[in-house]
């Protein structure tokens, strides 16, 4: 087998908007830690896999196909044969299309500077592999993530970021997923040259704290892996099933929510990394597949009444947004209802995407997707170990269960960030199975 990896700035310029939370000013003011695009390409034989992970809060799927596309040209890798994957920090650039009329011309400068740079980092990687061994081993973390829906005692569904009264708190309203699979990629001399590592935890901790850049507890993480291993070791960070995970531990009322805090997140899980890589049985031969399939997924219908209801609200304040570092203001979500009321299309064209790594499945979901599902996708999927890797080629939002949407919360809230039909994950899990099942079967490239 070969590898590479490589690993580039992405880092926005001062001023750049920021994305992940809704404030009337959200321009960056400085740099608490750059931000990098990581790769890591992999050659057995014929087949090859390359994963670009970057530090931005989503990728979407007209990008992605761009780049894909350019990365064929210049390299001849399949387009199905790329991973491309955002950790999804909410301090870095506001890349995505919700809550806002147009992009800020800084970030289209932005985007046409990260497919150059993507696009170079890839041909980059190709052109400096070497003899690689392999391992994956999986390892467990409970004590870092919290589902972020909480049922309180007075029998309310409530979001944990909305300064609960412990005593009033009953149980979550539903699981997380305390998995954590590393990805190690030693060079002949046996000295790990790159790590991949999983885990289903939001990149919310900071959500533009002080208007710096950042991408979160990942820094911390990356730093404290590169401090044992190598300043050179390329660590890939790829999350999960996020879209119900956060850090928000309701029982701990003094938990903070700087940079402090996401050093210890990052540090914590760093130490578990660590752990995990002590076992980790590496091969010279390593069997890969990969597999990419389209699928239409229903949107929800906008009604005239939610549309009037919309703009009266719109103008009762004027048009005017209110500032929330958590969650999103209901002003917000009406200008959202009016710009999907202009949309006609009945559904969400998207990729679903899997590949193999010897025994270690990988399936690429296009959004913010409950944990719930990727807990069934792991159960249910005929690999001995399967990873989920969340916020992938696309952005299609949140994909709630459908027991969420009975419940209500912040999550299925109708926006460009949550605009799919209850039944969609379903869909979506079905689908991810019937392709693990033709990957296990060897009928792939």
């Amino acid at each position: 087998m070969r590898a590479a990896c490589y690993r580039v700035d992405i880092t926005p310029v001062i001023g750049t908007p920021l994305g992940g939370n809704v404030r009337e000013d959200n321009r960056s003011r400085g740099v608490h830690d750059p931000l990098y695009a990581n790769f890591l390409y992999l050659k057995e034989k014929e087949t090859k896999l390359l994963f670009i992970g970057l530090d931005i809060v989503g990728v979407f799927g007209s990008f992605v196909r761009k780049i894909k596309s350019r990365i064929h040209q210049r390299t001849g890798i399949l387009p199905q044969q790329i991973v491309v994957f955002a950790t999804h920090t909410h301090s870095g650039p506001d890349v995505m299309e919700c809550f806002k009329d147009e992009y800020d011309p800084l970030v289209v400068h932005y985007l046409e500077e990260l497919e150059r740079k993507l696009v170079d980092g890839a041909v980059a990687c190709f052109g400096s592999t070497w003899e690689a061994r392999v391992g994956v081993g999986k390892g467990n973390e409970d004590t870092l993530s919290f589902n972020r829906r909480i049922w309180m005692k007075d029998g309310t569904l409530r979001m944990n970021w909305e300064g609960l009264d412990p005593k009033e708190v009953d149980r979550p309203a539903g699981p997380i997923d305390p998995d954590l699979f590393v990805l190690s990629v030693q060079d002949p001399h046996q000295r790990i040259r790159c790590l991949f590592v999983n885990f289903t935890l939001h990149s919310a901790i900071l959500v533009g704290k002080d208007w710096l850049i950042s991408r979160d507890y990942i820094d911390g993480l990356t730093r404290a892996l590169q401090q044992r291993l190598g300043e050179d070791v390329v660590v890939l960070f790829a999350n999960g099933a996020e879209g119900n995970i956060n850090h928000i531990n309701v029982r701990d009322p003094d938990q903070g929510r700087g940079f402090e805090e996401a050093e210890r997140v990052g540090s914590r899980l760093a130490a578990r990394v660590c752990k995990v890589i002590t076992g980790i049985e590496y091969q010279t031969n390593v069997e890969l597949q990969a597999i990419t399939e389209p699928i239409k997924l229903p949107r929800r219908a906008i009604t005239r009444e939610q549309v009037e209801q919309a703009t009266a609200l719109l103008e009762r304040v004027n048009g005017k947004i209110p500032s929330l570092l958590d969650g999103v203001p209901e002003e917000a979500y009406a200008k959202e209802i009016i710009a999907l009321s202009k949309v006609s299309e009945p559904f969400i064209e998207t990729e679903l995407q899997v590949a193999q790594l010897g025994w270690l499945a990988m399936v690429s979901l296009p959004g913010e997707f409950f944990v719930e599902y990727g807990l069934a996708i792991k159960k249910l999927s005929p690999f001995s170990h399967t990873m989920i890797i969340g916020l992938a080629n696309d952005y299609i939002g949140y994909v709630p269960t459908e027991r969420a949407f009975e419940e209500g919360g912040y999550e299925i809230k109708t926006a460009r960030t949550s605009q799919l039909l209850p039944g969609a994950g379903i869909l979506v899990e079905a689908k991810v199975m019937q392709l693990l099942t033709q990957l296990k079967g060897g009928d792939c490239l």
